[in-house]
């Protein structure tokens, strides 16, 4: 049987929307009803060598925190731990 750890503040995680879009983000908040909030937030979108990542607002600045309506929110999981590393690399540089 596998057991996972529940989501935290500040893990990395993945949000797939109404719309398809799925964005990847630390997880900022998610204490109310209302909405999710996500640091650096990130879309994953498919290149020729496989998943991308690109800024999910692109005006709003590598690091901005935004605020995700949880009515357009399908679901929310701890993102997979290469896909989590390859997040951490590209807004931190750092390799882990």
């Amino acid at each position: 049987m596998l057991i996972t750890t529940p989501m935290a503040l500040n893990d990395v995680v993945t949000v797939k929307m109404v719309g398809g879009d799925e964005v990847i983000g630390k997880l900022t908040d998610e204490r109310t009803d209302t909405y999710i909030e996500l640091s650096k937030p990130l879309m994953v979108m498919m290149a020729q060598q496989g998943f991308g990542l690109v800024p999910y607002v692109l005006t709003a600045g590598p690091d901005a925190t935004i605020q995700l309506d949880r009515k357009h929110v399908i679901s929310l999981v701890k993102s997979y731990d290469q896909v989590a590393k390859q997040y951490i690399k590209q807004t931190t540089g750092l390799i882990t």
